[in-house]
């Protein structure tokens, strides 16, 4: 889902950033989709990259696609490097919003996102359980709307390994052309299709 939403929300995306998604499956979903020329993948932590490929290669297989570029460091300095407007895509994977990644939901992130996206380019960020976390879901949302002058929707999955078995996601796009995360351009279905060919 956190793949799916921003890339179907959009036609023929063809550059996208993952931050974070050390375990590579955000990579495969990535993968299915064969408008896409450039994966940057910005990983802080080598140690989950190498453990997924070793314990999870059902994973770990989307960093064998010959377009993805591995970065290990930190997200927040590749991206204040990142020429404005790179991006069609930016797919933020990254742990709970505390301690070290709490700077992940804060609005210099975002607006460095939203500078590194070009326009009518979208961002699906993880945005916690719309059961356990509201008031850190309204902050995030709060910030992205003040941030991205585009179009800001809340999206949530039904996950049984997180608490409560929801996991959200904001989704939010750059001043451009017009994205409608409410009706997408291509469904996921033509993706699995496409895919299978």
């Amino acid at each position: 889902m956190i793949t799916h939403l921003p890339l179907c929300s959009i036609p023929s995306p063809k550059t996208v950033l993952v931050v974070g998604g050390g375990d590579g499956g955000v990579l495969r979903e990535i993968s299915r989709h064969s408008s896409v020329e450039h994966i940057d993948i910005c990983e802080i932590d080598q140690m989950v990259i190498d453990v997924s490929k070793k314990f999870f290669p059902e994973l770990a297989v989307g960093f064998e696609d010959p377009r993805v570029r591995l970065h290990v460091g930190d997200a927040v300095d590749f991206l204040r490097s990142t020429p404005e407007g790179k991006y069609d895509a930016i797919i933020v994977d990254s742990s709970d919003p505390v301690g070290p990644a709490q700077e992940l939901v804060e609005k210099p992130f975002f607006e460095t996102i939203a500078r590194a996206l070009r326009p009518g380019g979208v961002l699906c960020n993880m945005a916690e359980s719309m059961w356990l976390h509201t008031h850190l879901i309204e902050d995030m949302i709060s910030i992205c709307r003040e941030t991205f002058k585009g179009s800001v929707h809340y999206a949530w999955a039904s996950v049984p390994t997180y608490p409560s078995g929801v996991i959200g996601f904001v989704l939010c796009s750059t001043a451009g052309p017009p994205v409608d995360f409410l009706n997408p351009c291509q469904s996921y279905r033509e993706v699995r299709r496409s895919d299978q060919e």
